[in-house]
């Protein structure tokens, strides 16, 4: 609280005798309320405390909270909004899974040239790459929320609804040499690859863990 107040003080009066703020950036957000919109208060019965919910659900939920939350407005917190962030954190935990198990035989000798990949394999690199492109542009403004529902959409509808519902058939029966199923993998490889870093920041547990299961691979 201290610290809090010595920060307020300095940009309060900074503002007032320099007119410029005495950091490079200052993000400001709204009110933590309750799911309905209403303003927390321990009388009423609605204060949810960011301690019990790293205790209930883990600091990853707390994290994504946090990144999937609009700060520009009023920022709602109930039970039923976790739940929600819980379910897209499994999906988006999922992707990963799907990903690491489906390369764990892959050698980066094996890696298919661009040239030769199959077209839809060419088609999700191309998607991958609009991705990371936005991705990066809503950091840099800081609209983490747009970070989140991007690759949140991205996880559950390009890759797991049809990119990895195509793929299952090549990964599963194909020969483990064979073009179709190493053009998979190499494009499988690179979406954890470039997912991961900009998954770090929300989700950092999860892409450590993911990592170093990477990392573990043959």
């Amino acid at each position: 609280d201290q610290h809090r107040g010595w920060f307020q003080t300095s940009l309060i009066p900074s503002v007032a005798l320099e007119k410029v703020a005495p950091y490079k950036t200052v993000l400001t957000h709204g009110f933590v309320v309750d799911g309905e919109g209403k303003k927390m208060s321990k009388s009423v019965g609605n204060v949810i405390v960011p301690q019990d919910i790293i205790k209930k659900y883990g600091a990853e939920i707390l994290r994504l909270w946090v990144a999937s939350a609009n700060y520009q407005e009023d920022v709602r917190l109930s039970d039923e909004i976790l739940q929600q962030l819980i379910d897209a954190y499994r999906k988006i935990r999922n992707t990963l899974r799907f990903i690491l198990g489906n390369i764990s035989d892959f050698q980066p000798e094996k890696r298919v040239e661009y040239s030769d990949l199959l077209e839809v394999d060419k088609w999700m690199l191309s998607k991958l790459g609009q991705i990371i492109s936005n991705v990066r542009t809503d950091y840099d403004n800081y609209e983490f929320h747009k970070v989140f529902h991007l690759i949140y959409n991205f996880c559950t509808v390009e890759l797991s609804s049809f990119y990895f519902d195509i793929l299952k058939d090549r990964l599963y029966t194909f020969n483990k040499n064979s073009k179709e199923r190493l053009s998979a993998q190499t494009v499988l490889e690179e979406i954890l690859v470039k997912l991961l870093p900009i998954l770090a920041p929300i989700t950092s547990f999860t892409a450590e863990e993911a990592y170093q299961e990477y990392k573990c691979s043959p």
